[in-house]
């Protein structure tokens, strides 16, 4: 799968993790940018929003968690593609349009395959 061209924000307050996504993202041709929380997210997507095609965040982490910076970059871009990479799902959680779930652990063939399908199937929208 190749998505060169192609923006994606990874947003994880790991680093390890983050390093393993955004290397993985990168093999496949993806622009990576980072964040290490929530609020970081925000502002990385309020300056790059129109030129990201994906946004791979966790939930829990410091300073905001993953569904606050969510509902922030959907006043944004409400179709923009979410793929959630989180250790457990939190109780009540409803996938919005558009956003699907990846547990951790995850091999790295899940999160091509969830990426693909966050991004509407083989090599995929987005800009």
């Amino acid at each position: 799968m190749r998505w060169d061209g192609h923006t994606a924000l990874v947003v994880d307050d790991d680093a390890g993790i983050r390093r393993l996504i955004s290397g993985l993202l990168r093999s496949c041709g993806f622009r990576v940018l980072e964040a290490q929380n929530g609020l970081e997210a925000v502002q990385v997507y309020g300056s790059y929003h129109s030129r990201i095609a994906l946004v791979v965040t966790d939930i829990e982490m410091p300073v905001m968690d993953g569904f606050e910076a969510v509902a922030r970059m959907r006043a944004l871009d409400r179709d923009i593609p979410i793929l959630v990479v989180s250790g457990r799902i939190p109780d009540g959680f409803q996938p919005a349009p558009r956003c699907s779930w990846l547990s951790k652990p995850f091999t790295p063939a899940q999160l091509l395959t969830s990426i693909e399908l966050a991004l509407g199937g083989p090599g995929g929208g987005g800009s």
